[in-house]
């Protein structure tokens, strides 16, 4: 979707059910790492080894402050000085907000002011994050959540046709349109249950 734009973005996915009752320690070490095996995934090799040496180093101290500034680090040098766009994609958020405090949320700040406008975060929830948390969690983050809410259809036609065309490469076969139709029909569009 992005064409030749994609190179300056980095996406990051996370799956918040990994660590649902787990401190913000433990929530940053989860971005901190995701962040750092997404660059290897990607196959950013040189970026990935400075990534990592941060991570390894900041974890020796064992210390909250010292792991949030080696993620800090680490977000400065991939949106500065290599010029990417990180878009952390923090997926079933819901499971994590029992425990989430504001400090996750002051914490989001400061990694996004000294990224400037070269980080992003995308929560993916079945309700709207004003709404799942209390107002003064979000304080520090509310400017950057309130209004920003966008609505995905059950159907997801260039999702879909992108995973059918995905499918028939991999396969080296054509996909019956009937089949197809029929599938929607009984499925009602729902892309997991097209799937």
């Amino acid at each position: 979707h992005l064409g030749e734009d994609q190179k300056i973005y980095h996406f990051v996915y996370l799956n918040f059910s990994e660590i649902r009752k787990k401190p913000l320690v433990e929530a940053t070490k989860f971005i901190f790492l995701s962040l750092v095996d997404s660059l290897r995934e990607r196959k950013m090799l040189k970026e990935y080894e400075i990534a990592n040496k941060f991570f390894k180093e900041s974890l020796q101290i064992k210390d909250e402050l010292v792991i949030f500034s080696g993620l800090k680090k680490t977000i400065d040098f991939l949106a500065l000085e290599k010029n990417l766009n990180i878009v952390l994609l923090f997926d079933r958020f819901e499971d994590y907000i029992p425990v989430v405090d504001n400090d996750f949320f002051a914490n989001l700040r400061i990694a996004r002011n000294r990224a400037k406008y070269k980080f992003s975060v995308v929560f993916s929830l079945n309700r709207p994050l004003e709404e799942s948390l209390e107002p003064t969690l979000l304080a520090d983050f509310y400017d950057f959540v309130a209004g920003k809410i966008v609505y995905l259809p059950i159907y997801d036609k260039p999702g879909i046709d992108f995973r059918i065309k995905y499918l028939e490469k991999i396969t080296n076969k054509t996909f019956d349109k009937k089949l197809f139709k029929e599938i929607f029909e009984l499925t009602g569009g729902h892309s997991n249950l097209i799937r």
